[in-house]
């Protein structure tokens, strides 16, 4: 009897470790990778969009017209956790964190908080697991992005930069959490804009906003938060620029191609990412463009999907940006020398189309329409 069970428990033993190896394999062949990022957790669900950051905690976008909300992450202990989700069908869903405890929530359309429509959403979540809804303003055409102005409680709603949108830019007052207002509006072109970020200029002195939209990007004084004057326009050699983000020292604007169907990601001009110099940001002035060279996920279904630039970061003070690219997978891309960029570390896996990757607290972060959340850790990655 005892024999007996030994032989079944080696059997069992080694039918185990095949099992493990042969996961291990598939895995291995499923992800195109530098030897130098690693896959610290995942978290699957479909329809995920951007990402926001505060402190302990981490907000990652879902889209979807069941499943779409909120996802609150915990990033305080060895591996990040769950610990909320604010439930709130939609499309778009972007997060931008207006002060600590305070979110906002922008979608094109959505039926949370018992209001349907289209707009902005504030929600309450000083106790990440008990989320409460607060007020909310109705936009027309509703919002494709958020940004806070830096040390305020203004929130830039944008339309999304396209003819079939609307083309003012909405400057929001969350002053009063539980009445949202529309304190200004601003038409900066014909489109309004993608994506905005404030930085300020290489002086030290002036806030700018960069405002990527209608085919071209615009570069703003808002050292007056509600009445910015456009500075610079009509720049881009690329065919959508979807955001456009300075390096840390403010010297170069990095920004994104969002090509739409005519995508290459091949080291070609489209849906690649391209840099200016801006230490004169009223006259930009190209410097460098770079590319991956290996194309959309490699195997798998999904060859034939999109495979460009989207949403970056710079990690620290560095000039090395965290960049998505769908199906192009997650890419470290160092821009020291702005005319020959070159890429330290990628990640991509068969399946992903990975809206947003972004660099917080030591770990990259990404949000997959396809693959919910991967957690990648870059070894020897600096941040000064």
């Amino acid at each position: 009897m005892s024999k007996k069970l030994s032989l079944t428990a080696i059997l069992l033993l080694l039918t185990g470790l095949m099992a493990t190896a042969g996961a291990a394999g598939a895995a291995d062949k499923a992800v195109n990778k530098t030897d130098n990022i690693h896959l610290i957790k995942q978290l699957p669900y479909e329809g995920g969009t951007d990402i926001a950051f505060q402190g302990d905690y981490v907000y990652f976008g879902q889209e979807g017209s069941t499943e779409g909300g909120v996802r609150i992450l915990d990033v305080s202990g060895k591996l990040p956790k769950e610990v909320g989700f604010i439930k709130c069908p939609g499309s778009q869903n972007d997060v931008a964190v207006v002060r600590p405890g305070l979110l906002a929530l922008a979608y094109h359309s959505g039926t949370c908080g018992g209001v349907p429509g289209a707009g902005v959403r504030l929600i309450d979540v000083s106790d990440p697991r008990k989320p409460r809804f607060l007020s909310d303003v109705i936009l027309p055409g509703g919002t494709h992005t958020l940004t806070v102005y830096p040390g305020t409680d203004l929130i830039y709603a944008s339309p999304g930069g396209l003819a079939n949108g609307g083309s003012v830019e909405q400057i929001l007052d969350a002053s009063n959490p539980n009445k949202l207002t529309v304190a200004a509006t601003f038409k900066p072109n014909q489109t309004g804009c993608h994506d905005i970020t404030f930085a300020r200029a290489a002086d030290g002195d002036t806030m700018l906003g960069f405002c990527p939209g209608g085919g071209e990007v615009s570069i703003w004084d808002v050292t007056d938060e509600l009445k910015p004057v456009v500075i610079a326009h009509g720049f881009t050699p690329s065919f959508f620029p979807h955001a456009a983000v300075p390096t840390p020292d403010g010297k170069y604007l990095v920004m994104t191609d969002e090509a739409f169907a005519v995508h290459d990601c091949m080291g070609g001009p489209t849906g690649s990412m391209w840099v200016f110099d801006i230490q004169n940001p009223a006259v930009p002035i190209p410097v460098g463009h770079w590319g991956p060279q290996r194309g959309s996920a490699p195997v798998g279904t999904y060859a034939t999907d999109w495979c460009t630039a989207h949403n970056l970061n710079f990690v620290g003070k560095t000039r090395q940006a965290v960049v998505s690219w769908y199906t192009g997978g997650t890419s470290v891309v160092d821009f020291s020398d702005p005319m020959f960029p070159t890429e330290v570390a990628y990640f991509q896996p068969e399946d992903t189309d990975v809206w947003s990757s972004y660099y917080f607290g030591g770990y990259i972060y990404t949000n997959d329409l396809r693959r919910g959340i991967d957690v990648l850790k870059v070894d020897g990655l600096k941040t000064k």
